[in-house]
């Protein structure tokens, strides 16, 4: 439609207009829905209540991450027709943490997406239909620091540990003492701080999506005072301003810039004609899509309070809006029901507007990129 009008423009008017064309696009998924990681000690629902163990992908988790491949695929092979409908190694590069949940979801999207694939796999009819495997690569998760938000990295404790003690989020923890003792009796778990809050409410939040029955004192108050607490905590804690303290760059920058770092290092190689691979996928967890989202400032723009739901999906796109003049463009799906929405005007530092000049992303984002990451983890930088 839109190269439709431009040519319409060139036709009537008698001047020629540049064509924006897209030039790379990077994905950043969380995995889909899973098994609580765990549960409290006067839980009825245990582990033995769920089909798949503690932490794993559920088979609405499969079916949410292949939704969204189908909406990749949509966009990318079928309107823009960008990438090519039949797998080639050299189109993609996928990235996942080493956990089943995001592995299995990597391989969920990817079969949507390449579900037009032809030639690319066997034709015995015991063969999944269209199905053609697509590598998925990884590395140890302590290790990770490009998708794992919490990484081993002494530096970064050091900076939570600053922000637990502060005193006015101290002082909002005090407060949240009765909170911490019904939950204490009730649970059957002793929960003395807010990452014991957190786990609870994880626990009874995947709960209620599986419709499963809830003992008579989670309440709807009770439910929504955890939820204030988590939201109000949740984000201060990894770096964001709060509790009069102002943002924490170097703790944000240890979680979420070594994505940013790639995926700058990403555009600036697909500026040149030919370069591959077109698309860079990376398949991960909601604390790696937060920390993503705060090294550009849009954390609150795109997702307010919380976190994000199973299988959401990020992407930023490279354009060509002329020669050699580049602009991203930063969209979001929110879950597997969602289309995709543009979010580039959240982005601080960039213009109120739809696309925000790679020059100015990469200027804006400079002071969230590492040095080096493992040196500045060790704090030998």
């Amino acid at each position: 439609m839109q190269a439709t009008c431009l040519l319409l423009l060139v036709a009537f008017f008698g001047f020629s207009v540049a064509v924006p064309k897209l030039r790379h696009i990077q994905a950043l998924w969380r995995h889909g829905d899973r098994a609580p990681l765990g549960t409290y000690k006067n839980d009825p629902h245990q582990e033995s209540s769920w089909p798949v163990s503690w932490g794993e992908l559920t088979n609405d988790g499969m079916e949410q991450t292949y939704t969204q491949g189908l909406k990749l695929k949509k966009r990318y092979i079928d309107l823009y027709r960008f990438i090519n409908a039949t797998f080639h190694v050299q189109d993609i590069r996928v990235r996942s943490t080493d956990y089943d949940r995001t592995l299995m979801s990597a391989y969920s999207n990817l079969a949507a997406f390449y579900s037009g694939s032809k030639t690319t796999h066997p034709n015995t009819t015991d063969w999944p239909t269209n199905w053609s495997p697509v590598p998925i690569h990884t590395v140890e998760h302590s290790t990770d620091h490009l998708l794992n938000a919490n990484p081993d990295c002494i530096r970064m404790d050091e900076l939570e540990a600053e922000q637990v003690i502060h005193k006015k989020f101290d002082e909002f923890m005090l407060e949240q003492l009765p909170l911490l003792w019904k939950l204490s009796e009730k649970s059957g778990t002793k929960i003395t701080n807010f990452k014991g809050i957190r786990n609870v409410a994880d626990a009874i939040k995947i709960e209620r999506i599986h419709n499963m029955t809830q003992p008579a004192w989670v309440t709807d108050e009770l439910i929504a005072k955890v939820e204030k607490v988590v939201d109000a905590g949740e984000d201060y804690l990894a770096g964001s301003a709060g509790f009069d303290k102002p943002e924490n760059v170097e703790l944000i920058m240890l979680k979420g810039g070594e994505l940013l770092k790639e995926m700058i290092s990403n555009f600036e190689g697909a500026k040149s004609a030919g370069h591959r691979p077109l698309y860079h996928a990376y398949s991960a967890h909601d604390t790696t899509m937060t920390a993503f989202l705060r090294t550009l400032g849009a954390k609150e723009g795109v997702l307010g309070p919380k976190s994000p739901d199973f299988a959401a999906v990020v992407v930023l796109e490279l354009w060509e809006i002329s020669k050699d003049n580049f602009a991203i463009e930063l969209i979001y799906s929110a879950n597997a029901e969602t289309p995709f929405k543009t979010f580039t005007s959240s982005i601080s530092g960039c213009p109120k507007t739809r696309m925000c000049p790679l020059d100015t992303f990469v200027q804006r984002s400079q002071k969230y990129v590492p040095t080096d990451i493992k040196m500045q983890c060790d704090k030998l930088l």
